[in-house]
């Protein structure tokens, strides 16, 4: 495990599953349903963890854990599973209050926290490593040349003038009669007429190949292929995207999944440690009673707690430069909205 930066206490873990089922058995008898649920679920997972059932991981949310369960545990134990980490994200993350009934269905559905053994004094972190993707293959850019409309309109002056030259010279000069060949002598006249369904006479049989030189011919042809191409390859650019709004649903975990992604690949880890840190001191300020300046809501908080206050500012208000920083930062003020109730 990497030490924490400089001025951060270290990640907070989960306790034994006896030490959370304690803290929740004592919530309860005090009425406080909130803490009391947090607390169970958590001596749940701790019991299963403990056991063996599931592997020792730190980032492991209660959807998760209730779908873990599924997979490692018989139907019949892991159904309830699902419901309490549904209540578990609505009072933790939602702000709803919980109640003695959903408190007294978990408790019915834990049979794993007082039965677990004791924890491995040091789990094993599982730690995700994600690939970069694989960078396509782009191909070669196009001279500067080709991209230019003057190189363009100079190619096709140019081709202009050669052709207007040859046709004058074709123009200017005069061919010289041949010498009349000696014909034989022309055959009788058929019997029958000729049809005039019949298309194979008179002239203009002959290709366009045969009538004009064999450098423009070719050239020509070759000159349209190049122009065909780039009408094709300048059609391709269909100008600048415009936005165009659509009645599409995006469910709130593939929208979730999408911002973070953008934030992680903007690298900027100053702004989404600002974000983090302001939907923590939206929620927990109206717990604290009344309006604070940062000094008297950092000694407040550090009070509640019992750490020190200088760590607690260094999570509330301390500069953020790589994202091991933003990692400890996010873990904590977690941290810190849950013990504040």
């Amino acid at each position: 495990m990497t030490n924490p930066p400089d001025g951060i206490p270290p990640q907070p873990r989960l306790g034994a599953a006896a030490e959370h089922r304690a803290a929740a058995e004592s919530a309860a008898g005090r009425r406080d349903y909130d803490r009391a649920l947090r607390e169970r679920f958590r001596a749940v997972l701790r019991g299963l963890e403990q056991d063996g059932s599931l592997p020792v991981r730190r980032s492991r949310t209660a959807q998760e854990t209730a779908d873990d369960a599924t997979t490692a545990l018989p139907p019949e134990h892991s159904v309830e599973l699902h419901p309490a980490a549904h209540s578990f994200d609505e009072v933790v993350y939602g702000g709803r209050a919980a109640t003695e009934d959903e408190y007294r269905r978990l408790e019915y559905a834990d049979r794993y926290s007082q039965s677990a053994p004791p924890p491995v004094l040091d789990p094993q972190e599982i730690e995700v490593v994600e690939r970069e993707p694989k960078q396509r293959k782009k191909l070669p850019p196009l001279p500067a040349i080709l991209h230019s409309p003057r190189f363009w309109a100079a190619l096709a002056a140019g081709l202009a003038i050669a052709l207007l030259l040859y046709a004058t010279m074709q123009s200017c000069g005069a061919p010289t009669a041949p010498t009349p060949p000696d014909l034989p002598a022309p055959p009788d006249p058929p019997d029958k007429p000729p049809s005039d369904n019949d298309f194979d006479f008179g002239s203009g049989k002959d290709s366009i190949f045969t009538r004009l030189p064999g450098w423009l011919a070719f050239g020509g042809l070759q000159f349209l292929l190049a122009f065909a191409a780039v009408i094709w390859w300048r059609a391709r650019r269909r100008g600048a995207l415009v936005g165009e709004p659509r009645p599409v649903e995006v469910p709130a975990n593939e929208l979730l999944a999408g911002q973070a992604g953008l934030y992680r690949k903007s690298g900027d880890v100053a702004h989404v440690a600002g974000i983090l840190r302001s939907a923590t001191l939206r929620r927990i300020k109206p717990r604290l009673g009344r309006e604070f300046t940062d000094d008297q809501l950092v000694n407040t908080v550090a009070a509640r707690l019992g750490v020190p206050a200088a760590q607690i500012g260094t999570v509330l208000f301390g500069e953020v430069s790589d994202e091991t920083t933003l990692n400890y930062i996010a873990a904590h003020l977690e941290w810190i909205e849950t013990e504040l109730g």
